[in-house]
């Protein structure tokens, strides 16, 4: 399996130069913190359960007198865009020449697509139209100041599945691109995912020098700072009880000067173990193994498998992954885990068929339509999905109950018959599911 740490924080640790326009000026990519933040995000196609584009450069268009910059990746980088519906995850972090620019051009080798053909997670053969994409936006002027540039696919538009069932795929990835800038000082609480906020930074702990530590995921390292809010979850208490070769995962913040810190560090296993996230697909009863339609994992193998295999017994933890949502989730468990959930399962072993001592929910998109009955409100509505979507096929459900929670972000307002995205925990009860949200868009 592979290792793509839900798209988090990838530093860019060369220095690159590229020949300038006018005057043989040069525009330098170099290392450090970064001023420009590049994330990646996506608008779902509800058929796909995993969707992954193989990106090798990314350069950015400079307007006269700013050069065009030289690549802003270290090297290639697989970004798995299902999961990520609703929401951004950071692909790279550059330091830039102030400047202004207004495009960009990405340049992508390789995808994967996976569906569920009847009941049967399949990965079909992917055609790419044009290996590159050029994306034009407005202006953005790049200065000392942290500033986030987010690409947000557009999968619905990016992707045409062939046949019935689904036997190819072809692949024409349209970016929307959009720009915010980090709150000023004293404000990095109110950071959201397109401006500054940090969920799920996975990786393994490089080195420890206090109040810092240095996480390396599968392209580069990362520094977050600690300091006396920051929370230590899942066996250690402190920076202290971190080891070299942790597994873990981060939450943080960015600061005005473009550093990180950290806000949540939880240790997911040591060095020998293994994690693995995607879309329950399979359970057996009584329950000792699940399987999940693999999306993204901790490991460093380039052949990820389409499904995975988690073994859980009686020691298994079930565990709700809130992030900062202030809720009293429903129940999950062995007997509260349902097709179509997606989970995160965490091992202190790697192998084939992994055993879980932690099985955690975590977050996912749904797509559908308002229902008229019961009336839609701003705390809740009732979702009809698309049998045909990944979620309605593994999962039999045709609507889900929907409750925003308390602080959530929506982003349109829910009227019947209208289509809309919501981004939340899926919980499941006695056959029936239902979510508890955090966003809503309408998938643009």
């Amino acid at each position: 399996m592979k290792r793509v740490y839900s798209f988090t924080l990838l530093s860019v640790v060369f220095a690159l130069l590229l020949t300038g326009c006018g005057g043989g000026s040069k525009n330098i990519v170099s290392a450090g913190a970064g001023q420009l933040v590049v994330q990646t995000g996506d608008a779902v196609n509800d058929q796909i359960a995993k969707f992954e584009l193989t990106i090798s450069s990314i350069t950015l268009t400079g307007v006269s007198p700013t050069a065009t910059t030289a690549n802003l990746l270290a090297k290639p980088a697989e970004v798995e865009f299902t999961h990520q519906a609703g929401t951004f995850e950071t692909l790279t972090l550059a330091n830039l020449p102030p400047g202004t620019y207004n495009g960009a051009t990405i340049t992508v080798t390789g995808a994967e697509v996976v569906v569920i053909n009847g009941t049967t997670p399949a990965k079909v053969p992917a055609t790419i139209s044009s290996g590159t994409v050029n994306v034009t936006f407005a202006n953005i002027t790049v200065t000392t100041t942290p500033l986030f540039l987010n690409f947000d696919l557009d999968l619905a538009n990016s992707v045409v599945l062939n046949g019935t069932p689904i036997t190819s795929a072809t692949v024409t990835p349209k970016f929307n691109v959009t720009s915010a800038a980090t709150p000023p000082a004293g404000n990095e609480g109110n950071e959201d995912h397109d401006n500054g906020e940090l969920d799920d930074v996975h990786g393994s702990v490089k080195s420890i020098s206090a109040p810092n530590f240095t996480v390396t995921t599968k392209s580069t390292d990362i520094t977050f700072a600690t300091d006396s809010n920051t929370k230590f979850k899942d066996g250690i208490a402190q920076l202290s009880d971190l080891k070299v070769g942790d597994i873990v995962e981060v939450d943080g913040i960015t600061k005005t000067d473009g550093t990180k810190l950290a806000t949540k560090v939880e240790r997911e296993g040591s060095s020998s173990g293994e994690e693995a996230e995607g879309l329950v697909s399979a359970l057996d009863n009584p329950l000792t193994k699940i399987t999940i339609v693999h999306q993204i994992d901790s490991t460093g193998d380039s052949n990820s498998p389409v499904t995975v295999d988690v073994g859980v017994n009686s020691s298994t933890v079930y565990s709700v992954r809130t992030d900062k949502l202030n809720i009293t989730a429903p129940a999950f468990d062995a007997t509260h885990i349902g097709k179509g959930q997606r989970i995160e399962a965490d091992s202190s072993t790697s192998a084939p068929a992994i055993l879980a001592n932690k099985v955690k929910l975590r977050e996912q998109a749904l797509i559908g339509t308002v229902a008229a009955s019961p009336a839609p409100t701003a705390s809740g509505f009732t979702l009809t999905v698309s049998s045909t979507s990944a979620f309605g096929t593994l999962s039999g459900a045709t609507s889900v109950p929907v409750t925003f929670a308390n602080g959530a972000t929506l982003k349109t307002t829910p009227v019947a018959g209208a289509t809309i995205r919501v981004r939340g925990l899926v919980f499941f009860n006695a056959g029936a599911y239902s979510m508890i949200a955090v966003r809503d868009d309408d998938n643009h």
